[in-house]
């Protein structure tokens, strides 16, 4: 038996706009400490672990771990249609029920895909450099590099830089230390990315929330953030080409 209610609906959707821009399905891990996800995305370049501890629910009610395949971009249309007064009742029953109570009553029924394989482990990555940086900053800054490339390096030396270079030319941005919310450095680190993959991670990060990155050369970066009570903590591997 599984029921939950969520009074704060802003930050689900959010939540699950921000699996579903890189997850075409998952497996949700449901046990007494909350809603747990870890898995890659299509093309195995991406990793999101998810976790929305119990607490954040306004009821929670669990007699036994479960496991619940789902289909996030079927999930996120359902999810798009609550209102910001509903609240959403979920339960488990041959399918996973997503029930909206505000003005009205409007419930709904998601398949429940089968379920088997392992969650893939976290990487070990030793990283030499991290920044902390507010979401519309890094965002801007993206934004930039994709008027001339669809790949972009990421550096972290005394500040925090993005650089690219395409056929019709370059962009470089450089966020100066005393512009970052912090800074560590063991190491001057770079590697280069996917711009499409870092805008899906990025999508949902938003103001309150602060954007963690961490890099290490040539090796994949973790970037993390909140929304709301949500942790969401991505994976993603560098390009091997250098730039």
């Amino acid at each position: 038996m599984f029921k939950a209610v969520i009074s704060d609906t802003r930050n689900w959707k959010s939540s699950i706009d921000a699996i579903a821009s890189i997850l075409d399905e998952g497996t949700f891990i449901i046990d007494s400490d909350g809603m747990h996800l870890r898995a890659m995305d299509p093309s195995q370049i991406a990793m999101l672990d998810f976790n929305l501890p119990a607490s954040s629910f306004e009821s929670f009610e669990l007699d036994r771990p479960i496991d619940i395949g789902i289909d996030f971009a079927e999930m996120s249309k359902i999810t798009k249609r609550v209102k910001a007064e509903d609240k959403i009742h979920l339960s488990l029953d041959k399918r996973l029920g997503m029930t909206f109570k505000g003005d009205t009553t409007r419930s709904f029924k998601i398949a429940v895909i089968d379920a088997h394989s392992s969650p893939p482990k976290e990487p070990q990555i030793e990283f030499t450099s991290s920044a902390k940086i507010p979401p519309a900053i890094i965002k801007e800054a993206l934004k930039d590099a994709e008027l001339v490339s669809n790949h972009v390096a990421l550096s972290i030396d005394d500040g925090f830089n993005i650089a690219c270079d395409g056929d019709t030319g370059s962009v470089e941005i450089r966020l100066p230390e005393e512009k970052l919310l912090s800074l560590e450095k063991k190491s001057a680190s770079r590697a280069v990315f996917s711009l499409d993959h870092l805008n899906n991670i990025l999508k949902e990060a938003e103001p309150p929330s602060i954007v963690q990155v961490k890099l290490r050369t040539d090796a994949p970066l973790q970037i993390s953030y909140s929304i709301g009570d949500s942790k969401l903590v991505y994976y993603l591997a560098p390009r091997i080409e250098s730039m």
